[in-house]
């Protein structure tokens, strides 16, 4: 059984079952539909396990082989078999390298399907703040939105910033503001200190994203497209300068991004895959 610090076990199974990784940053309160809502209806006869970022401050120099390692070495450690990897949003960049580097040590490479797959720059990091901000207007005020909306879009515009030195730039504006509106709200101490860091270990996994080529695995890729203009393919295809994405499938739905998890349309799809799949691999 992996370390709960390194794998999240959504679904679990005989330790010589094959398993499911699935790469995304879910938190408590998020809009989005996550893993744990499409797990339960894709019929799986193996385990389902969901990456837990490690907690870091975010810098711009943060080694991605490193940050990499502790979900390759356990799931190596494990002796299973990875049927498939599934990615999120800015997950499915790690989805991509995985699987690539999986497939490289194990005799069947993993299947890979990933949900609006995002190619991390610095407009995808600022969104995400903003999003992390917009999550956060029960206990911050108006005027300290204010202040982190407009810092952000400063540091947003300056030129040659990269997206890892923009994010750590913006949780070094966040982490006084954060503190001192979570303490400000009843919490004790090492909890908002826990909060305020959970932002740091998403500005770093943002900045990892971004240094990554996920590529060559979204190259055996099916993904699965929201109708969502500012997610995934839809993005990068309007987005001048953008190279093509070569994939190996896409099946898009009707559907806002937040909801493609949580879909049953979309669960009945991905199951098909999987499926499919397993018996290929046989």
């Amino acid at each position: 059984m992996p370390s709960p610090a390194v794998w999240n076990v959504v679904l679990d199974a005989a330790p010589d079952a094959d398993v499911v990784l699935a790469t995304d940053f879910p938190v408590t309160g998020r809009n989005e539909g996550g893993f744990a809502d499409l797990t339960p209806h894709l019929g799986l006869d193996c385990a389902l396990w969901q990456t837990v970022a490690p907690v870091r401050v975010p810098t711009s120099g943060v080694d991605q082989d490193e940050y990499l390692a502790p979900w390759l070495t356990e799931v190596a450690h494990s002796g299973r078999t990875v049927r498939a990897l599934l990615g999120y949003c800015a997950g499915s960049v790690f989805a991509g390298v995985l699987a690539e580097r999986i497939a490289a040590r194990q005799p069947t490479a993993p299947q890979v399907v990933v949900f609006d797959p995002e190619l991390v720059d610095v407009p995808t990091v600022h969104l995400q703040f903003g999003r992390v901000v917009g999550n956060m207007t029960a206990v911050l005020t108006p005027a300290e939105v204010s202040e982190l909306a407009g810092a952000a879009q400063r540091l947003a515009a300056r030129p040659g910033s990269t997206p890892a030195g923009f994010a750590a730039e913006l949780y070094a504006v966040f982490e006084p503001v954060g503190s001192t509106a979570l303490r400000r709200a009843g919490l004790d101490e090492d909890y908002a200190a826990e909060l305020v860091a959970l932002v740091g270990s998403f500005m770093t996994y943002l900045g990892v994203a971004a240094g990554l080529d996920p590529r060559p695995g979204w190259s055996r890729a099916t993904v699965i497209t929201s109708a969502t203009p500012t997610s995934g393919l839809n993005r990068m295809r309007a987005t001048a300068g953008t190279a093509p994405i070569g994939i190996a499938d896409e099946v898009r739905f009707a559907v806002e991004h937040r909801d493609l998890l949580r879909t049953p349309e979309v669960a009945a799809t991905v199951a098909g895959l999987l499926a499919a799949g397993s018996r290929a691999g046989r």
